[in-house]
């Protein structure tokens, strides 16, 4: 008796959970609304209305561009839902070239058993499995959304021509299949790989993605996160922190910026604690990406200090530099305190060194960011004793 008293006491102590939902933090699950995108979810809504509506007789293709996380594939997928709640029917698919079409057969194998749920036939080519989705198609009697993910990792290989065909599918069969086609990028360079005919069929309409800015990005974590976490388990300023972040060196991308909040809740939540703490955040960083928290900096060499103190330096100006004004205002700094110099590929070195402890954030091909966690009055404490005792200096 004593132990099931004590047991019940246990549990009437115990923290309050801090998710209410947590798979409401998912990239597979999209939300009732996408915040900030409703002028392109607008325009597509109207393009493909078209087709389920019966009002264009011929395949219509659209073309969704924009860095990861900007919302497009989650568009489609919430515009499939509103226009099934609103009572029309239609069939819907969604295949991730990169996932699961690799090769002509593979991408109509998977689009057939989507719309047919059945699996498809390995005896045929695969022209004749694109004829075989036609079938499909015509049986259901709907008209389609065919939606296809990444298509720009496959502009260069037999994908391109299979793309083609299903824009073109009023071609494929004598009676007209009502279809909406729409192919998700990156960006629009692939499109210079393909000839004009594929080019006319594939990207005459466009709908453009940018990057959500800091204040987008905060409107749509405080969103998520009041999906997500019980009410009062996280802080606007936590948000903020991460939304600033997120948009500085994550590229803006949402789904990112998602996981880390889900890293964050669980390890709130193994602690014992009622809110998630801006440290909880840079723990999950400090797991799921190349980050440096402050006391990691004193582990530094004084030459990877004076370099990042140098990256710190011009990026108050931008965020991410280049690797050759970096290497002229480290010089410029080596020179200034008579430190000598070093060759560039030392520096090359000491720039990978401060990239593997995550103080500097690689920004694509010869650019290079300072981590948001380390700042320059951090660095300029660390150095003083440091270039004190190598050149007599107490100004830094």
């Amino acid at each position: 008796m004593q132990f099931i008293t004590g047991a019940a006491e246990l549990a009437s102590s115990r923290v309050p959970p801090v998710f209410q939902d947590r798979e409401k933090l998912s990239s597979k699950y999209v939300p009732e609304r996408l915040p900030h995108r409703d002028d392109q979810l607008r325009v597509l809504r109207e393009l493909v209305l078209d087709v389920v509506e019966g009002r264009a007789t011929t395949p219509r293709t659209v073309v969704l561009v924009g860095p990861t996380g900007a919302g497009k594939t989650s568009s489609v997928m919430l515009l499939s839902r509103l226009l099934s709640a609103e009572g029309r029917a239609f069939t819907f698919a969604h295949v991730n070239l990169r996932v699961e079409g690799e090769t002509p057969f593979q991408l109509f194998s998977s689009l057939y058993e989507k719309i047919s749920g059945l699996p498809a036939s390995r005896s045929l080519g695969a022209q004749e499995l694109l004829k075989e989705v036609v079938g499909a198609l015509k049986r259901r009697g709907l008209p389609a959304v065919l939606t296809f993910d990444e298509v720009e990792f496959h502009a260069r290989s037999s994908l391109r021509s299979a793309l083609y065909a299903i824009a073109r599918l009023h071609e494929v069969v004598s009676v007209p299949v009502p279809t909406a086609t729409v192919l998700i990028a990156r960006g629009l360079e692939w499109m210079k790989l393909l000839d004009p005919a594929e080019r006319s069929s594939l990207g005459n309409l466009v709908i453009r993605y940018p990057p959500y800015s800091s204040e987008q990005l905060f409107d749509i974590l405080l969103f998520r996160c009041s999906e997500a976490f019980a009410r009062g388990a996280i802080g606007e300023d936590v948000i903020k922190w991460l939304a600033d972040y997120t948009y500085a060196y994550m590229g803006s991308d949402v789904r990112r910026a998602l996981d880390v909040l889900l890293y964050a809740g669980i390890l709130a939540e193994h602690e014992g604690c009622e809110r998630v703490a801006l440290r909880h955040v840079l723990g999950a960083l400090r797991n799921l990406e190349t980050f440096i928290a402050p006391a990691d900096v004193e582990a530094l060499t004084l030459h990877e200090k004076l370099l990042l103190y140098a990256a710190l330096r011009l990026a108050r100006a931008r965020p991410r530099l280049r690797l050759s004004e970096l290497w002229e205002e480290y010089s410029s700094l080596l020179e200034s305190y008579d430190l000598g110099q070093v060759t560039f590929d030392e520096f090359e070195d000491l720039v990978q060194r401060l990239v593997d402890v995550g103080a500097l954030m690689a920004e694509g091909p010869a650019r290079v960011s300072p981590a948001p966690s380390v700042n320059i009055e951090l660095i300029r404490d660390s150095l003083r004793s440091q270039l004190r005792a190598a050149v007599g200096d107490d100004s830094s």
